[in-house]
């Protein structure tokens, strides 16, 4: 079989002989949304554009006459082709890739070679991960990163792609005399693939003829993963259209903060530490009404505050203030539909037992033993009465 995917990678159209046909018995993901309950077929061609999903890169899709290919996949040298349709052993169709997904993948497989390359010469780091979903591409490192290797290894990695590098795939009969790049120990012909002095590399995927296609490289995010580093790649139209999605939210803010669009984060900034500042004096405010409350209320064996809005820190006040001149303090914060959060310190109740019993009765859980907190769902009626109980 002539792999075109190989040979031909930009070939879109091509003239598809059928070598053999069988309903498929193998359990196949539905990537292309249209199995439904429906048969599907394995169909073998002469030869293939189609792209078998392989170390990291998904399949190509597309059609096989009027069957749409929804798979592809290996089996030892042997690529199937998943259809939705029975093909006619010996029939030749004409067949169409997906282009816009390959060209993708194209775009993003060159990139990782790109990165890879540079990342092995920078920290002598290999890549042990390698994924592409549909939203980004994600890249595994050995090597923990930050974000001053993130920036430089992104600016070499454009710079590899103004140069407009060619990308140069060759085939070897036996492991080359030279340094490359490989996941595994190989055997029988070897295909490495060279970009420039940026990176060589052992790869049986899809690659673009110059770095110049690869259009923008952009490393959208990193984290540290396992020992190491993984990182989020975005490159190509998925690089425009990322810029244009948070170009438009950038310019929304912008709009709504009557501010220049490079100066947003700052007004933000500004706007938290605002919040933050008026929070400090509404809740100072606060303490002052609740202090004047409690200062009304006069030495008791309990009390049992219920209102509709209380922070923690709130409750935390009526308990501070009431727990020097009453036995038992109860504060609930909530309504009867909602439920109660409830905040509870005792100096003659056994306070664990008594939340225990609480909670089983009342359908609430929490506990703690100096105060106790958690939330209840009962009504205003129903606590009161187990209190005086």
């Amino acid at each position: 079989m002539d792999k075109l995917y190989h040979t031909h990678p930009y070939t879109k159209t091509f003239k598809a002989l059928v070598t053999s046909c069988s309903k498929s018995t193998a359990n196949h993901d539905d990537n292309a949304g249209i199995l439904g309950n429906g048969d599907v077929y394995d169909v073998e061609l002469e030869n293939t554009a189609f792209y078998p999903e392989s170390g990291g890169q998904p399949c190509d899709f597309g059609f096989i006459g009027s069957s749409q290919v929804i798979n592809v996949y290996e089996d030892g040298y042997r690529v199937f082709h998943v259809c939705t349709e029975p093909l006619d052993v010996g029939g030749e169709y004409d067949a169409q890739i997906n282009w816009a997904r390959r060209y993708d993948h194209m775009q993003h497989h060159t990139a990782e070679h790109i990165i890879s390359g540079i990342i092995l010469k920078l920290h002598g780091a290999d890549n042990v991960g390698f994924s592409v979903s549909d939203r980004h591409v994600t890249l595994d490192f050995n090597v923990e990163l930050n974000k001053d290797d993130i920036v430089q290894i992104e600016d070499l990695a454009n710079e590899a792609v103004f140069k407009n590098l060619p990308i140069n795939v060759n085939y070897f009969d036996e492991a080359p005399d030279f340094h490359y790049r490989s996941k595994r120990e190989l055997s029988g012909t070897i295909r490495i693939i060279k970009v420039d002095d940026y990176d060589v590399c052992a790869c049986c995927g899809t690659h673009l003829a110059t770095t110049g296609e690869v259009g923008l490289i952009r490393i959208e995010s990193f984290q540290k993963y396992k020992s190491g580093s993984r990182l989020y790649l975005l490159c190509g139209y998925r690089a425009l259209s990322d810029y244009r999605i948070k170009d438009e939210n950038v310019a929304e803010i912008s709009a709504l903060l009557s501010s220049k669009p490079y100066e947003v984060a700052e007004y933000v900034k500004k706007l938290h530490e605002d919040r933050d500042a008026l929070k400090e004096e509404l809740l100072s405010a606060k303490y002052t009404i609740i202090d004047m409350q409690t200062e009304k209320f006069s030495s008791a064996d309990k009390h049992i505050i219920f209102e509709e809005n209380l922070t923690s820190e709130e409750m935390k006040r009526y308990i501070t203030n009431l727990s020097e001149k009453t036995d038992t303090v109860a504060v609930f914060a909530g309504n009867d539909i909602d439920g109660y959060r409830y905040m509870i310190t005792s100096r003659t109740l056994d306070l664990p037992v008594f939340i225990k019993n609480m909670n089983e009765t009342l359908s609430g859980k929490g506990g703690g033993k100096g105060i106790a907190g958690g939330q209840v769902n009962a009504t205003r009626q129903q606590l009161e009465a187990f209190f005086d109980n």
